[in-house]
């Protein structure tokens, strides 16, 4: 059995690497059509492929694997993000492709040495990543003509690193999302002249340095989440700037100080965040990555609304956290949000009026620390004169982090099986998209320009 899933494997990983090629396509053909072909094999391959195959190519059992139907929508995505430079489709399409596919084969092959943040991945299948994941993606960015070499160099090291992360998502995800993500800060001019924030941002990686490492020596992140909050902190820094960063810290504190409160209390209840409150990769991508993605938003020069929605994406993380960790320390009667039945504190989707308050709270500061940042920093001649009602803004930003909280906890009611971090970037998600519906649909309500 275990040679068959190794062969199983093999094949696979190989079928993954080898469909990388096609990604020389994109040169000629026009990216709708190319887009369309993606789109057509997320549906083949969800509705067919498992079928033809089976066992062959799937991890499961019944012969099927989420992998192929991620694969081409990864690809899909990838493609209409990129449409107007779409060789940074292709540049991240061979990383997944080639970087994932070859971490696979040669972990398995010559592990050399299991990873200390993550003993599921290797050594050997890192440097594989680094290897033939940077060579293909050298060779496709020649190709094409762009981007530069040091871009193309430090996306394949942030791929590689996130794909050894124990972040409980598919690789098919996470790699090219990180390669997206990369490539939009480091190889794309932003579309404006003038940013929110100052060119040069070295003051704020300092300290986002100096606080990565301070959290670590506080035991409020592991190794993981040193590493991963530090890159998340410096996309953040570097594409929104000093108001999201602020916002940042905010959430920062107060997620730290919740968990720290009472944490002995908690843990004999069985109740506190494992590993001692250390938080690793999966909780900083969770809670940040939507921030992350909205500061690449910025970074293309894309206007307010998304630095806006980061904000809101972190008032919502910060009021999440503030409410689990309050809600389980000196809650006194913890309920379900729809049918407000009562049950035992810790359980999925339950909630706490203690919690609440401690969550509304948590959501107005950080959309305090954000939207006054935001007013101070903001310089007449980015996009004409703008003006930025404070006190409505804060109010906006403060109930959509109070919605997409309770968003979260009625979808945990029916979702118990889904892995915490995916319910926290879900809730993150939502309060940033809350933003976009009050920013579009909100009668006056917005920025004077």
């Amino acid at each position: 059995m275990k040679d068959e899933h190794h062969t199983n494997e093999m094949l696979r990983k190989s079928i993954h690497i080898a469909i990388g090629f096609f990604a020389v396509t994109l040169k000629w053909l026009p990216w709708r059509l190319a887009a369309a072909i993606a789109a057509l094999f997320v549906i083949v391959n969800w509705l067919v492929l498992h079928r033809v195959v089976g066992k062959g190519v799937a991890r499961h059992e019944r012969g099927y694997d989420a992998g192929i139907v991620l694969y081409p929508l990864a690809v899909c995505i990838l493609i209409l993000i990129f449409n107007w430079h779409i060789s940074l489709a292709a540049v991240a399409w061979v990383i997944l492709a080639f970087g994932d596919g070859s971490a696979t084969l040669a972990g398995r092959a010559m592990p050399i040495a299991k990873l200390p943040w993550n003993h599921d991945k290797s050594w050997g299948g890192s440097l594989a990543f680094l290897i033939i994941g940077g060579a293909a993606a050298f060779g496709i960015a020649r190709f094409f003509g762009s981007p530069s070499l040091s871009a193309i160099a430090a996306t394949v090291l942030i791929a590689a690193f996130v794909e050894s992360l124990p972040l409980g998502l598919n690789d098919n995800l996470t790699v090219p999302a990180a390669a997206a993500a990369t490539l939009g800060v480091l190889a794309i001019q932003p579309f404006v002249g003038e940013l929110v924030h100052p060119p040069i941002a070295w003051p704020w990686i300092v300290v986002n340095t100096v606080l990565a490492f301070l959290g670590f020596a506080l035991r409020t992140v592991d190794v993981s989440g040193l590493i991963t909050g530090w890159l998340l902190g410096i996309i953040v820094i570097l594409g929104g700037g000093p108001p999201l960063y602020v916002a940042l810290l905010a959430f920062f504190i107060i997620g730290t100080a919740c968990t720290r409160i009472g944490y002995a209390r908690k843990a004999r209840a069985g109740l506190a965040q494992e590993k001692g409150g250390r938080r690793g990769a999966g909780h900083a991508f969770a809670n940040v990555g939507v921030a992350a993605i909205c500061s690449v938003a910025c970074w293309r020069g894309l206007g307010l609304v998304p630095l806006f929605m980061g904000i809101a994406s972190l008032a919502t993380a910060a009021a999440d956290t503030a409410g689990s960790e309050i809600g389980q320390l000196i809650g006194k009667r913890a309920f379900l949000p729809l049918n407000f039945r009562r049950v035992e504190r810790g359980t999925e989707g339950a909630m706490s009026i203690e919690g609440t308050l401690a969550g509304a709270i948590s959501a107005l500061i950080v959309a305090i620390a954000g939207t006054t940042m935001a007013a101070h920093h903001i310089r007449p001649g980015f996009m004409g004169t703008v003006t930025i009602d404070r006190t409505h803004t804060i109010a906006v930003v403060t109930v959509c982090g109070i919605l997409g909280s309770f968003i979260e906890s009625v979808t945990g009611t029916f979702a118990k099986n889904v892995p915490n971090n995916v319910m926290n970037f879900f809730n993150t998600a939502v309060g940033a998209f809350l933003f976009w519906v009050a920013w579009n649909f909100v009668p006056m309500f917005g920025f004077e320009f």
